[in-house]
C-alpha cells in the first residue's frame, strides 16, 4: 500500500514535467525547422554570388557615409562655427547699456551741528526712495576696426569643418569599397582553394596508395602531405577573410544582412 502511494505521488510529479518536456522539444525543434527551411538567409560561398545578394554598392556607401560619426562630427563643428560666427556679428551691441536703478529703505544719520561749532552730534532717520536711468555707450576701437576680422575668421572655420567632413566622406567611402572588393576577392579565393583543396586530397589519396605499395619514398609521402595540408589551411584563412570583410561591410555601413554563412 505505501509503494502505490508513492507511485501516485511520484506520477503526479513527472507526468507535468514530461508533458512539458514534450512541449519544450517539440516547440524548439518546430523553430529549429523553421529556421533552416528559410533558405533566403543561407549563403553558401562556393556556388552564391554574394553580390547579387547585398544592396548595391552605392547604396552602401550612401548608408556608410550617412551613419558615420566622423562625418557627423564635422557637420556638428560647422554648425558650432556658425552660431559663433552669428556671435561676432552681434558683439558690438554689448557696448550699449541701459540701466534702470532703484532703491527704497530706511536710513539713519548721526550729524554733527557745524553751525554753532558746539561738538554735539545729532541722531537722525528718513525713510527715502530713490531711482537712477543711465544709458551709456563705450565702444573700443579694436571692436570698429577689426569686427570684419573676426566675422571672417569664423567663416573660415565652418569652411575648414566642411572641408574636413569632406575628407572623412572620402576615407569612409574608400573603406567600403576596400572592404566590398576584399569579400568578393575572397569569395573567389574560396572557390579556387576548394577546387585546390580537392585536386590535393585526390593526389593525397593516390599517395598513400603508392607509399603503401611502396612505389614513392617517405619523403615524397611527407612532401605530399604538406601541400595537402597548406591548401586546407588557405582555404580555412579564405573563409575567415571573407567573413571578416563581410563583417566589416555590417559595421561601417550599419546594416545587418542576415546572410548565414554555411561554411562557417
Amino acid at each position: 500500500m505505501c509503494k502505490i502511494i508513492t507511485f501516485d505521488k511520484l506520477s503526479v510529479f513527472f507526468i507535468p514535467f514530461f508533458v512539458v518536456t514534450s512541449i519544450l522539444f517539440i516547440s524548439n525543434k518546430t523553430v529549429a525547422q523553421i529556421y533552416i527551411n528559410d533558405d533566403s538567409k543561407l549563403f553558401n560561398p562556393l556556388v552564391d554570388d554574394i553580390t547579387k545578394r547585398l544592396p548595391s554598392l552605392r547604396v552602401l556607401i550612401d548608408s556608410a557615409v550617412a551613419n558615420s560619426p566622423a562625418v557627423r562630427y564635422e557637420e556638428l563643428k560647422a554648425d558650432y562655427y556658425y552660431y559663433e560666427k552669428k556671435t561676432q556679428e552681434r558683439y558690438w551691441l554689448e557696448h550699449f547699456s541701459f540701466n534702470v536703478d532703484w532703491n527704497f529703505g530706511k536710513w539713519n544719520f548721526r550729524d554733527r551741528d557745524e553751525l554753532t561749532r558746539i561738538d554735539r552730534f545729532y541722531f537722525s532717520e528718513s525713510i527715502r526712495d530713490n531711482y537712477a536711468v543711465g544709458f551709456y555707450i563705450r565702444f573700443p576701437f579694436a571692436t570698429l576696426v577689426d569686427r570684419r576680422n573676426r566675422i571672417n575668421k569664423q567663416k573660415k572655420w565652418i569652411e575648414l569643418s566642411f572641408a574636413q567632413r569632406d575628407i572623412n566622406r572620402k576615407y569612409v567611402e574608400k573603406e567600403v569599397v576596400e572592404a566590398y572588393n576584399m569579400m568578393i576577392q575572397w569569395q573567389n579565393y574560396i572557390r579556387i582553394y576548394n577546387d585546390y583543396q580537392k585536386f590535393t586530397m585526390i593526389q593525397m589519396q593516390m599517395a598513400q596508395n603508392q607509399f603503401l605499395n611502396g612505389e614513392i619514398t617517405t619523403a615524397e609521402y611527407t612532401r605530399l602531405k604538406e601541400i595537402q595540408t597548406r591548401g586546407a589551411i588557405e582555404y580555412q584563412q579564405a573563409i575567415a577573410e571573407f567573413s571578416k570583410n563581410y563583417q566589416l561591410l555590417e559595421i561601417i555601413t550599419e546594416i545587418n544582412f542576415n546572410l548565414i554563412n554555411v561554411l562557417r
